[in-house]
């Protein structure tokens, strides 16, 4: 299965005074490894996407599972895989694990869209393109982009 991966040391700051990860937290590690896979993966720096480009890409839904806590000092392995592109959403899988443990699954979909018109915008051809080789199945998932 193609996927990013992204590594995460649980620091002091990322937990409740007990030891454990703060639930909230997760959801930035969640942004952090979206906004590495951009930058790293398919060459689309969140400093282009918000800058130059003027679009913005906010999740419109999100679902979120915690099957086990995750503690100071743990290494967090997140795994992040695309499993359906359309014309201006993509919904992502996100996981993230400590070694055979999982410790966090999260499920959304971004929309690309304008940040000052606030309307949908069609994925670039090349991102696009980029972003199909993190598809689950891209036979059975991608839709054409280039229509």
């Amino acid at each position: 299965m193609p996927a990013y991966h992204y590594v995460h040391d649980v620091m002091l700051r990322d937990c409740e005074p007990s030891g454990i990860v703060f639930l909230p937290r997760y959801f930035e590690m969640v942004h952090t490894v979206i906004e590495n896979w951009l930058d790293e993966a398919l060459d689309w720096p969140m400093s282009q996407i918000q800058g130059s480009d003027g679009l913005s890409l906010p999740f419109v839904n999100i679902s979120a599972e915690f099957p086990s806590p995750s503690r100071l000092g743990d290494r967090l392995t997140w795994r992040l895989s695309v499993r359906e592109l359309r014309r201006s959403s993509i919904w992502l899988e996100l996981t993230g694990t400590t070694g055979a443990d999982t410790r966090v699954s999260i499920t959304g979909t971004l929309v690309l869209s304008e940040a000052a018109a606030l309307r949908t915008r069609r994925w670039p051809d090349a991102i696009a393109e980029r972003v199909k080789d993190y598809l689950v199945a891209p036979s059975a998932t991608v839709e054409k982009v280039a229509e």
